[in-house]
């Protein structure tokens, strides 16, 4: 009767302590005030702070700024073909045309895009200001168009030179700050056209 009694209390210990074990399956209680948040959810928060944070904003400017550049090409190489005497600069010219006109599309349609706007603006809300990008300035661009062979082609190189030289300054910034593969591989692509362009603008004559 006493054995009894001594294993019937040892079983009834054994079974409250069992009870008293923390359960490791998750539990449905929101965490207690100041508890920390779990190690997934913190790797989770930053990696979502990294793909909205400044990356963004750089691959938007470089867009923005690099359309500006683009653009202002098309409209030098449309001169040079009304004002150009030499056959080299015509050349050239056209090859300014046939390489920046896909690039102005690949950046419009970036821009128009979720990636490439930011919230509450649009893509035209941020023009980029004529010092950037190596942009000539409406009046030089005036300038220009009023002059005529070789004189006009000296002008006219110099002022595509300021625009591949700022064009690469742009890209080199999107390589090492942006995040954007699609504009990564652009900046890319245009360093390597640049310096063929400006080779060629540098040869002699």
């Amino acid at each position: 009767m006493r054995r009894s009694t001594i294993i019937g209390a040892v079983l009834a210990g054994g079974l409250a302590l069992a009870g008293c074990t923390p359960s490791e399956e998750p539990s449905d209680q929101p965490p207690a005030p100041g508890t920390p948040p779990p190690a997934t959810a913190q790797q989770h928060a930053e990696q979502g702070h990294g793909s909205n944070g400044e990356h963004t904003t750089t691959d938007r400017e470089f867009a923005q700024q690099l359309l500006a550049n683009r653009q202002q090409v098309l409209e030098l190489a449309a001169l040079a073909s009304r004002n150009a005497q030499s056959a080299d600069v015509k050349a050239l010219a056209t090859e300014l045309e046939q390489s920046a006109q896909p690039q102005v599309s690949r950046l419009n349609a970036f821009l128009n895009s979720a990636a490439g706007q930011q919230s509450g603006s649009a893509p035209e809300d941020d023009a980029p200001g004529a010092d950037d990008a190596g942009l000539q300035t409406p009046q030089q661009v005036q300038r220009l168009s009023q002059l005529s062979g070789a004189q006009f082609e000296q002008q006219w190189k110099l002022a595509v030179q300021s625009l591949q030289q700022g064009g690469v300054q742009l890209a080199r910034t999107e390589q090492e700050e942006g995040s954007s593969r699609e504009m990564r591989k652009l900046a890319e692509e245009f360093v390597a056209e640049a310096q063929q362009t400006l080779a060629k603008l540098n040869a002699p004559s």
